[in-house]
């Protein structure tokens, strides 16, 4: 699950500004094991993982966050997720989101420990303070990531959210899932709502990682269900009003559950947030990675 060891990870430079690295979580996949990452160094001592979102077509311009987050002095590594891009099974074309939940829930264990592996990197080229930054789908990674790991400081999740009973059935993202799942009989909107009726008790019964094993595999990656080991006050989070991906109900169920940290509403959908806001957006992140904050817990790790 998500935490197998990463004892066995080495991470090589290719160029200046890019590494590769043996995933911990393999997948049977060579082309998808074997992961890349790009590098943009800073002048502090912070340092910050960047996650892209869901697809093909967005990891050029969100370059724009990583490029100039270093020029802040943020040391920052974009990782390419599995089954995106480079990442994807030579002889075969594999979405993330195609085959089954159980499929699902794999992938989304390779993402969050690839991830952590490249929070284990920065902090092994003696980055002191860590930081996390996903956005859409890179959000719901992220959010999972930083319930896991107490190393993680602040959080900046934009254009996410969590539940996958909204997520599911109401975002334009998964029309192609929903389809297969009721092709397949493996589940409709009346099972997942059915299902769901108990999902806030158990998001809140949710403490420790063996718990996983008793719950539905797509409660597993829900990142929801992780949002509550999150402390508010190390959290900003930037949605989107007129979101026709990440529903507005999936954006504030994952922003209760976290205990409704600082917020942005932006009047724009979810692909125009970026091309709209993204001064606006690397400013309020900038101002709040710069702001310092009063920590008063214990270790959160599960």
């Amino acid at each position: 699950m998500y935490n197998i060891s990463r004892k066995n990870v080495v991470f090589e430079k290719e160029s200046k500004n890019s590494l590769c690295f043996n995933s911990a979580f393999l997948s049977g996949h060579k082309n998808v094991d074997k992961c890349k990452a790009l590098l943009y160094e800073g002048n502090n001592n912070e340092g910050i993982v960047f996650i892209h979102g869901l697809g093909s077509r967005n990891f050029e311009y969100l370059k724009y966050y990583p490029k100039n987050l270093s020029k802040h002095g943020y040391t920052t590594i974009m990782p390419i997720l599995p089954y995106h891009f480079e990442r994807m099974p030579k002889d075969k074309k594999i979405d993330f989101l195609s085959g089954t939940a159980d499929d699902i829930e794999k992938r989304f264990y390779q993402s969050v420990v690839d991830i952590l592996s490249c929070v284990d990197y920065l902090e092994n080229i003696g980055i002191e303070k860590l930081h996390i930054m996903g956005v859409s789908f890179g959000g719901m990674i992220g959010t999972i990531a930083k319930a896991l790991d107490n190393r993680l400081s602040k959080g900046i999740f934009v254009v996410s959210g969590g539940n996958f009973l909204y997520i599911t059935w109401k975002s334009v993202a998964t029309k192609v899932l929903r389809f297969r799942y009721e092709d397949e009989g493996s589940c409709n909107i009346e099972k997942c709502h059915k299902l769901h009726e108990n999902f806030d008790e158990e998001a809140k019964k949710f403490n420790d990682l063996n718990d996983l094993i008793k719950l539905p595999s797509c409660f597993r990656y829900d990142p929801s269900l992780f949002a509550k080991k999150i402390d508010p006050d190390e959290v900003l989070m930037i949605n989107a009003a007129f979101d026709p991906f990440i529903p507005r109900k999936s954006s504030k169920d994952l922003w209760y559950k976290m205990g409704q940290p600082k917020r942005y509403v932006l009047p724009a959908g979810h692909l125009t947030s970026h091309l709209w806001f993204k001064k606006f957006i690397l400013k309020k992140s900038i101002k709040f990675l710069e702001n310092d904050i009063i920590y008063n817990y214990g270790n959160k790790a599960l």
